[in-house]
């Protein structure tokens, strides 16, 4: 309709503008969701050659970013959008909150714990107890850890720090 194709012309026989156009509509995408969700686009796989592999890692990323390290977007977005007003007479920063040992401290714990159990696994000891020792002590200290994250699931998580405003009738 726009005369860009002759009639009869289809965009599929057109192989060369059929790439560029999708290559251009998935770096559309990517910019989008790397300002939206921190990164690159999911289901870029019909576009791409690596986008399988792509969307896998980039579920991942999102993932942990959106859990444990994206609070401040939502922040950013909340104040830019006028949901949050700042109050000039709040002496302290609602933003600054202090995070106390155990945020850097279990996680640390937990992933040695861990990993050392696989290593238990591995490697084996002279004897199958030593072996079964080791792992025993590593995989209880792993789940002892994990627990007490689960437990405190809510202090581990970077959610928002702003409240929206009230709405104004």
């Amino acid at each position: 309709r726009l005369g860009v194709l002759h009639v009869g012309q289809r965009i599929e026989e057109q192989a060369d503008f059929e790439k560029i156009y999708k290559n251009a509509w998935a770096d559309n995408a990517n910019a989008c969701a790397k300002q939206y969700a921190g990164t690159g686009a999911l289901k870029t796989d019909y576009t791409r050659q690596w986008g399988l592999i792509m969307d896998g890692w980039n579920s991942l990323i999102r993932y942990y970013k959106n859990n444990f390290s994206d609070g401040f977007r939502q922040d950013a977005i909340d104040l830019f959008l006028g949901n949050y007003s700042v109050d000039e007479v709040e002496p302290a920063s609602p933003l600054h909150v202090k995070k106390d040992w155990k945020f850097l401290a279990l996680p640390i714990i937990m992933v040695v714990a861990f990993s050392m159990c696989i290593i238990c696994l591995l490697m084996a000891g002279d004897t199958w107890t030593e072996t079964l020792a080791y792992v025993l002590f590593w995989g209880s200290a792993s789940f002892g850890t994990f627990a007490i994250i689960l437990y405190n699931g809510k202090d581990f998580v970077d959610a928002p720090k702003l409240v929206q405003k009230e709405k104004m009738d």
